[in-house]
């Protein structure tokens, strides 16, 4: 009987196994900009007549050295960004290029026909996540501060 007993634990431990959970999946990758011009009037505050203009703004993705236009009708923010009210600014929430094909994934900003910016990220992969772990605008480093927001602001002439 005791026999039968350590056979059935054993066979209960063998029997139970730990799932892994491959269904949660943690992105981390948004960078929230405020754009100003010289003067620090806010180009993206719709009520400024100089702001740009949301409908004009255009997220292009570089992959193996291909561009395209991001759009997916299926998120909350189809365009790759949104545009929110931040305490006494407006602020640009961008969701970057996080192709897993690039080693620093590059995003541009098409703010209209003749102004484009280029952000480039830092992705760290692990099995469960992406995470941007620095940024850079135009080639400069302006962010890599792991305990800071990802923000940073841009000022056009």
């Amino acid at each position: 009987m005791k026999n039968l007993i350590y056979l059935l634990l054993v066979m209960s431990l063998i029997a139970c196994s730990k799932e892994e959970n491959t269904e949660q999946f943690i992105i981390d990758t948004d960078i929230d900009i405020s754009l100003k011009d010289d003067d620090g009037n806010d180009l993206l505050d719709p009520n400024n007549t100089d702001s740009y203009d949301e409908n004009t703004i255009k997220i292009i993705y570089e992959v193996n050295g291909e561009q395209f236009e991001f759009y997916d009708e299926k998120l909350d923010a189809p365009k790759g960004f949104f545009i929110y009210q931040h305490e006494n600014e407006y602020r640009l929430r961008l969701f970057p290029n996080i192709s897993d094909i690039e080693n620093y994934p590059v995003t541009y900003i098409k703010w209209n026909e003749s102004d484009t910016d280029t952000i480039k990220c830092l992705i760290e992969r692990k099995f469960n996540s992406e995470i941007c772990r620095k940024v850079w605008f135009n080639d400069k480093v302006v962010w890599e501060s792991y305990d800071t927001d990802r923000y940073f602001e841009i000022i056009k002439n």
